[in-house]
């Protein structure tokens, strides 16, 4: 008898013991979902510019046409990818008797961007092409930003997929379910 009643303590005292780590783990999921709540989604909107060696001539040239809307389209790329996880900078300068001799910098951006939806391509007069891009930052993504150390957010922090219709009014191919968006 006395077996029993400590066997029957023990497995309450286990399950007691459990329960309160399965309910500490919705209560995480629940403070979570409250702090992606916080965060409302933002669009980051950007520029990217190409331009032709000579502007009068190179203007009749296809293949040079597309080639500055190429660079002006990478360029954008680039640009969104330095707002949303940012840029590394490596400098260095030389300074020979108190006199600046040689300073040099250089930017790095190593990233993944999914989901950029390209608004417009400009072509000005000056034979600058400019391209137009944007990307919506939902709000986990950017409670996943609060919550990570800078180094790890390009690991720990990737761009989701957009929830909802983002093309509306976009031509758009039927029966394929893609993640890329038609220019």
């Amino acid at each position: 008898m006395v077996i029993r009643w400590i066997s029957i303590s023990f497995l309450a005292f286990t399950l007691t013991a459990c329960a309160a780590l399965w309910g500490g783990d919705t209560d995480d999921k629940r403070e979570n979902a409250q702090n992606d709540a916080q965060f409302e989604p933002i669009t980051v909107r950007v520029s990217g510019f190409g331009t032709y060696e000579d502007a009068g001539k190179d203007r009749l040239n296809t293949r040079k046409r597309l080639m500055a809307r190429r660079a002006s389209q990478v360029d954008a790329y680039r640009n969104l990818a330095e707002r949303v996880y940012g840029t590394v900078i490596f400098g260095s300068s030389t300074v020979n008797e108190f006199v600046l001799r040689n300073d040099m910098f250089r930017t790095y951006v190593d990233s993944y961007i999914r989901g950029a939806k390209m608004v417009a391509v400009n072509e000005h007069s000056d034979g600058v092409v400019e391209t137009v891009m944007e990307l919506k930052l939902e709000s986990r993504f950017r409670a996943c930003v609060s919550r990570v150390a800078a180094e790890q957010v390009k690991d720990l922090c990737p761009i989701s997929v957009p929830t909802y219709n983002e093309s509306v009014g976009d031509v758009q191919s039927k029966n394929v379910d893609s993640l890329y968006y038609l220019d």
